[in-house]
């Protein structure tokens, strides 16, 4: 049974996904950090004798947290040292210099400073346990679903179809081939069901051609799970949910066999 993958536009999103969000945050978050101290420098600098150096703390404070929460720990530090500088050279006298006035003036940047890294520190590390609380929780959907798949009670060969289709829709490969041993040993292995469109020229550059996962069960091999593809190795994450997947398909499998040999001794 040959299936054609669905189109890649169609395809939903795997935990790869995740981390090219968050490189695409990170750019992001550096963009913030940066244009948005140049557009509070310009929005203060007309009124600077008027407003108190607290407000203009208070606001390249705010700006440091906005950063932390759009890009994460990095662009947080790099906006709160820009704020940093920029309080010192434009908003605290003498302006125009790195010089300062009055000796007080050394304690309340360098409290600054220690506050705005505290702070992107503190929000940084509740921000990645969120994102990974979210891309743990996106893997564990996707392991529930194959595993719903999996123990669908249709019939044998459009079960594994199915669930290989899934497979291959997800995680981007080209083709997926499941190799079966009817007498669970070390030989024998036959093809029970190819889902993909086989016969597409494969681009070694991309990353391997082709993953290998042995269906083991007590010492026993139940079969061998072939996934072929143009993509990139998979991710820790990607694999977890493929050995997992494995493992439950390596499981039905074994009762599958088991119920053929009952019907067949019946």
């Amino acid at each position: 049974m040959t299936d054609r993958p669905t189109p890649p536009a169609q395809r939903e999103p795997t935990t790869r996904a995740f981390l090219a969000r968050g490189r695409r945050q990170l750019v992001v978050g550096y963009v913030v950090a940066i244009l948005g101290t140049l557009l509070l420098i310009l929005a203060f600098l007309p009124s600077r004798d008027d407003i108190t150096p607290l407000s203009h703390g208070f606001a390249f404070m705010a700006l440091v947290v906005l950063t932390v929460m759009v890009g994460g720990l990095w662009p947080g530090l790099v906006a709160a040292v820009l704020a940093f500088f920029a309080l010192n050279y434009f908003f605290l006298p003498p302006y125009g210099t790195l010089r300062l006035a009055r000796d007080e003036y050394v304690w309340v940047l360098l409290s600054f400073l220690g506050l705005a890294v505290l702070i992107a520190v503190l929000l940084a590390r509740a921000r990645a346990r969120a994102e990974a609380a979210e891309a743990r929780a996106h893997e564990l959907q996707i392991q529930q679903e194959l595993a719903r798949a999996l123990v669908d009670p249709g019939r044998e060969g459009e079960r594994y179809a199915l669930v290989l289709r899934m497979i291959v829709t997800r995680f981007h490969f080209r083709e997926a081939e499941l190799l079966i041993s009817p007498r669970a040993d070390l030989g024998g292995l036959q093809r029970q069901v190819v889902v993909g469109a086989p016969g597409t020229e494969l681009e070694p550059a991309l990353g391997p051609a082709e993953e290998r996962i042995a269906l083991n069960l007590d010492r026993r091999n139940l079969g061998v799970l072939v996934l072929r593809g143009m993509r990139p190795p998979l991710d820790p994450s990607e694999r977890r949910i493929i050995n997992a997947f494995s493992d439950q398909l390596t499981l039905v499998l074994e009762r599958d066999r088991l119920l053929r040999q009952v019907v067949a001794g019946g």
